[in-house]
């Protein structure tokens, strides 16, 4: 008997430090890989995604079931907008009757889970349903964390494998992994995207400054969601349900979202890290726990004080989002951008666990300023194209006229762009006392500039 339960303690001891190891070697890996998380491998420009492919950013998404809606309907009317997609189609009229119907005797949350409640079809009515989604959220995004909350609550499933059966050794906790409706969300706001920016480009500034303030209010919140529900399509996978979170009101969630004083969404979850995969099973070593901050959208600069706040500088990858967070913020405020970003962290070990972030042209109707950023590309190509202000030194500064920079392929471009930019102040800065601003001038009326003997 004594030799049998010793066997016993033996095997525990051996399955204690197999645990032990396990986990140690994930903590390594973490602190290694962190350094690796500072490549932003996604970002959003202009409304559309682009996942980054060896050296280069690449589109992943193709819009569908797109309606042509007037430029000047006001995009902040949900129903404006999808009243356009119940036009001429019997199926999507009664479903936006009965939505509205809800909405009016209801509410909006009721509207949203009616909606969210409903099984997926890939079709027009599937798509306004969305919209009104999204607009909803849109509209209440600084007045209701629990609506955020109820939507990102439906994004998750229990996740199971062959038969019905978990397909994980599981610990005690329950996996959740996202679903297909988080991405209709995603196509949505897409879809918002690109009517948003038609309406801004035909209007070419608001009648006051009223007006102004709330069409820069909706185009902020619009980003700044897009960016959320999009980060949580790239980087949340097999999350846990906790029960509750520090000051929170003991709800069960998978993803707890809480709106911050200065308008930062900061998502809190915990997430399984598979350490070995073996067909359809996975061994997990520890969980952690993230914190996913999208900062509130800025135009022409970024607010860096979340990374000061909650993430010692002990690592050269902190440093590395610093540097790519200052190229941005040089280049919206050159261009006349608005932009956000994404940090997501280990709250436990200050690692860096994700970084992506999100740009959009800035117009008159938007802006604070009289230069837009169609205005600033033109600018940009006129001065460095044959006759322009710098059209002498273009090949120095690898400036391809017969390949422009557009409102398409600004984003993709980004990283090509910053490095002209500081090419042009190493090669003029000096000699010819070029800033950097100049570069988006309107310098057509002055003397092109010519090469010192």
């Amino acid at each position: 008997m004594k030799l049998k339960y010793r066997n016993r303690i033996y095997i525990a001891l051996i399955l204690i430090l197999v645990v032990c190891i396990i986990n140690v070697l994930t903590g390594m890996y973490e602190l290694t890989s962190s350094d690796y998380n500072v490549t932003a491998n996604q970002i959003i420009w202009n409304g559309a995604r682009y996942n980054r492919d060896e050296n280069e950013y690449k589109r992943i998404d193709n819009l569908e079931n797109i309606v042509e809606i007037p430029k000047d309907c006001d995009v902040k009317d949900i129903w404006a907008v999808a009243s356009y997609y119940a036009k001429d189609d019997v199926e999507c009229d009664a479903r936006l009757k009965e939505l509205e119907k809800i909405y009016d005797t209801e509410g909006k949350k009721a509207t949203v889970e009616n909606i969210l409640s409903q099984e997926l079809g890939n079709n027009k009515k599937t798509v306004m349903e969305y919209l009104i989604v999204d607009g909803i959220l849109i509209s209440s995004l600084r007045e209701d964390e629990k609506l955020l909350n109820t939507v990102i609550e439906y994004c998750f499933d229990r996740d199971y494998g062959f038969f019905g059966y978990k397909r994980y050794i599981d610990i005690g906790n329950k996996l959740y992994r996202k679903n297909e409706k988080l991405e209709e969300i995603i196509k949505a706001f897409e879809i918002l995207s690109k009517y948003t920016i038609d309406r801004a480009i035909a209007i070419p500034e608001p009648k006051d400054e009223d007006e102004g303030a709330v069409e820069t209010g909706y185009y902020h919140g619009m980003i700044q969601l897009f960016q959320t529900f999009s980060s949580m399509s790239y980087f949340a996978d097999d999350l846990l349900l906790e029960r509750s979170y520090p000051h929170g009101d003991n709800r069960k969630y998978i993803v707890r979202a809480t709106i911050k004083e200065d308008y930062d969404i900061v998502l809190s979850y915990k997430k399984y890290k598979s350490f070995i995969n073996l067909g359809n099973i996975s061994i997990y070593g520890k969980y952690k726990n993230l914190n996913m901050i999208v900062q509130y959208t800025g135009f022409g600069y970024l607010d860096y004080r979340d990374i000061e706040e909650n993430i010692a500088f002990r690592s050269i990858a902190i440093r590395k989002v610093y540097d790519k967070l200052f190229e941005i913020d040089i280049m919206s405020d050159h261009f006349g951008l608005r932009s956000t970003y994404v940090l997501i962290y280990d709250t436990d070990m200050n690692t860096i666990e994700g970084f992506s972030y999100g740009i959009y042209p800035g117009f008159i109707l938007f802006n604070e300023t009289n230069i837009d950023t169609p205005e600033a590309i033109r600018n940009f190509n006129t001065n460095f194209s044959k006759g322009g202000y710098f059209g002498e030194f273009s090949n120095e500064l690898e400036y391809d006229e017969n390949n422009p920079l557009t409102l398409e392929n600004f984003g993709e471009r980004m990283d090509e762009i910053w490095d002209m930019n500081k090419k042009t102040l190493e090669v003029l800065g000096k000699d010819y006392n070029i800033s950097m601003e100049m570069i988006v001038m309107d310098l057509s009326g002055e003397e092109p500039l010519k090469r010192k003997e």
